[in-house]
């Protein structure tokens, strides 16, 4: 199976667009690419009943973000704080940089 490229990279900040969590800001904290996922911080969040074990003989309920499709996110650019589409650009050294389609600025590498 082939990956696919995604928009967005982890450490981005993105808005979601659609589903139960329109509308909420977080930072990608993982991506999938070969499920076409990525996992956004207080977005999505699921619980897990652990039963007891000799590992963790507390047990409890672990909560934690689950994945959510990438086409229902949408980067938001730091320049003029809007969600965005993205565009790409080669530059003379033959790297690629991400471009709001809103304000024309350069989206930087987060990390």
């Amino acid at each position: 199976m082939t990956s696919k490229k995604l928009h967005v990279r982890t450490g981005d900040t993105v808005k979601v667009i659609s589903g139960n969590h329109n509308g909420v800001t977080g930072r990608i904290l993982r991506t999938i690419p070969a499920k076409g996922q990525v996992v956004v911080q207080d977005v999505n969040m699921r619980k897990h009943h652990r039963r007891p074990s000799q590992q963790d003989p507390e047990g409890g309920i672990l909560t934690f973000e689950a994945p959510i499709r990438v086409s229902n996110v949408m980067l938001v650019c730091p320049h003029c704080d809007e969600p965005t589409r993205v565009n790409r650009r080669h530059d003379q050294d033959g790297t690629i940089e991400r471009i709001c389609k809103r304000c024309d600025n350069a989206i930087p590498t987060a990390g």
